[in-house]
């Protein structure tokens, strides 16, 4: 195949859309197949796999032929780095006939469906196992122990790490023979918790390549670069006792297979939104940080600061897949659906465009284009998928029908040669998706352009240049009184050069005043000053009496006081 497809879920069909003009979807699976529930695509793109509330079902996408058919009522399933395995998780029962309940973890053959391994996992969470990227490695934790199998025999297990209350584990990517193994686990009452980094198959605890120790890790998640050389792990506990976060309070911390290791600082304080090290170069990853509006930088692998992109209404991170782009995303709780892509070849802002209501987004295989979508459950309404070019201009729109839902979608994997849309954006198409509502404004205020800024934004620099931050509420009020000063001023000028057409007396011109001059002497200084003010407002009462406008008792008596400070002031220059 010469161009990417997607495929889509709705709860209507299984489709797929090859990506090109003039985008026809095509139906895999109609309404005859019930109550499908999740669909996925293997990550070297040769199979596709579908499940419902009885089986699961392994498509094979050159000829699009079923090569196995699965029973069981499949809750999650994934296949392994090179397409060969297929894993499917079910909830752990026990019923009348399994007293002591059946293995809900089985590991399949993708080819040819065989099953070659099966086990009890009872938890929701941390079930998952782990393939090295070879799949030479097979990583299971079942409790407090790590299983490794290798060569795909899961029959016996080769190599097993144990530890008191381990809570998680992550292979690294790296290629055979190095490959590493970082693992979280929780101190007991009144002791830290540990992550640590060991090179397989050697887990003594004296042999650790890393070890790191903390008070507040109540949970782990590990980040490692494209060649398993770097690791990032980031650490939460589950309630912040300072309350300066809803979700617990973060921490993370950095290691290497050298034995080098540390904690990343940011500029900015608040919570970590994203971290993603760029799969095109090992040596960089960039960070979403910060109360909002949240800060992104990038970073090299030593956490030094090479770029920053400014802040913005940011909370994700998505890599092109040859890493030279790098889209910044707001979504969730930002309703804006604000997105900015740049090229990370010279650190060049890309496009923009806004895509609320998103839950899910995806480069695809060229790194050309994305896509988003809106899905079911997550939104219920204005579900739909649309495909951007990466400068931000809109390709393709679709919008699901009354009482259609769009489940999942994705698109297919694989390796495709370049076209012109890495060099040249296309024609736009029109989206007519509605905005999201602004902030409130009076009806007085709605005409005119507004100066307000919630937050002050700093612009993109390099690490030691001032940012050029946006002006604050205070330099606003300042800049719109000068202003409204200088059209008064200008205002009155012009009334003064003007003679009434209803034969009135002109109006008088602006007395001249002599520039202020130091006496040498502060406290004459400021008398000085004090009277020319006072002065200046003389002046300004007398044009609004030559205008016609009533004066006060009290500003007549400023007028008539002109005289005696005219005497003052001379008598202090002397």
């Amino acid at each position: 195949m010469t161009n990417p497809h997607v495929a889509g879920l709705t709860n209507k069909s299984i489709f797929l859309l090859e990506f090109k003009e003039p985008y026809c979807e095509k139906t895999l699976r109609d309404e005859s197949t019930t109550n499908v529930r999740g669909i996925i695509c293997s990550p070297k793109g040769s199979y596709l796999a579908y499940r419902t509330d009885r089986k699961s079902e392994i498509v094979r996408c050159s000829d699009w032929s079923t090569t196995a058919s699965i029973d069981g009522n499949v809750k999650e399933m994934f296949f392994s780095p090179l397409d060969n395995f297929f894993m499917v998780w079910e909830m752990y029962a026990i019923t009348k006939d399994n007293p002591e309940g059946k293995p809900n973890l089985r590991v399949f053959k993708t080819d040819n469906g065989k099953l070659v391994g099966s086990f009890v996992q009872k938890n929701q969470i941390g079930w998952e196992p782990k393939w090295s990227t070879d799949e030479k490695l097979f990583a299971i934790q079942l409790n407090n122990k790590i299983q490794i199998y290798e060569d795909g025999n899961l029959e016996r297990y080769v190599h097993q790490y144990s530890a008191e209350k381990l809570k998680a584990f992550s292979l690294s990517p790296s290629p055979s023979p190095n490959y590493y193994i970082a693992v979280f686990t929780l101190g007991k009452q009144g002791q830290p918790s540990f992550w640590r980094v060991f090179k397989y198959p050697q887990f003594d605890v004296s042999q650790a390549v890393v070890t790191r120790s903390s008070f507040q890790a109540d949970k782990a998640v590990f980040h490692w670069n494209r060649r398993g050389t770097n690791v990032f792990a980031m650490t939460q506990t589950d309630v912040d006792k300072t309350g300066g976060s809803y979700y617990g309070k973060q921490t993370l911390s950095h290691g290497d297979v050298k034995g080098n290791s540390g904690i990343v600082s940011f500029s900015k304080e608040g919570p970590i939104h994203a971290i993603s090290w760029n799969p095109g170069n090992w040596n960089e990853w960039i960070a979403v940080y910060g109360h909002a509006p949240a800060k992104a930088t990038v970073f090299n692998a030593k956490c030094e600061p090479l770029f920053e992109f400014g802040t913005g209404a940011w909370n994700s991170i998505y890599f092109s897949p040859e890493g030279t782009h790098v889209l910044l995303g707001g979504f969730g709780n930002i309703a804006t659906g604000h997105i900015e892509v740049w090229d990370m070849r010279g650190y060049k802002k890309a496009g923009t465009c806004s895509a609320p209501d998103t839950t899910f987004l995806q480069w695809d295989p060229r790194g050309e284009t994305f896509l988003t979508a809106t899905t079911y459950p997550r939104l219920t309404v204005s579900n739909g998928y649309k495909i951007w070019h990466y400068t931000g201009v809109l390709m393709h729109k679709r919008s699901c029908s009354e009482k259609e839902n769009l489940l999942a979608i994705c698109w297919q994997p694989g390796s495709y040669p370049k076209t012109d849309l890495s060099k040249s954006a296309p024609k736009a198409i029109e989206d007519s998706t509605p905005k999201p509502m602004g902030a409130y404004r009076p009806p007085g205020a709605r005409s005119r352009p507004s100066n307000f800024t919630l937050h002050e934004h700093e612009k993109p620099h390099k690490p030691g240049e001032s940012p050029a931050v946006g002006p604050s509420k205070q330099a606003i009020k300042q800049k719109e009184k000068r202003e409204a000063r200088k059209a008064r001023k200008a205002e009155e000028k012009g009334k003064g050069d003007v003679s009434p057409e209803d034969g009135s007396s002109p109006v008088p011109p602006t007395t001249t005043r002599q520039p202020f001059v130091s006496t040498g002497d502060p406290e004459k200084d400021k008398k000085i000053k004090n009277i020319n003010k006072k002065l200046n407002d003389i002046d300004k009462l007398k044009q609004q009496k030559a205008a016609g406008k009533p004066l006060e008792l009290n500003q007549l008596a400023k007028i008539d006081n002109e005289q005696a400070l005219l005497q003052e002031l001379s008598q202090l220059k002397l």
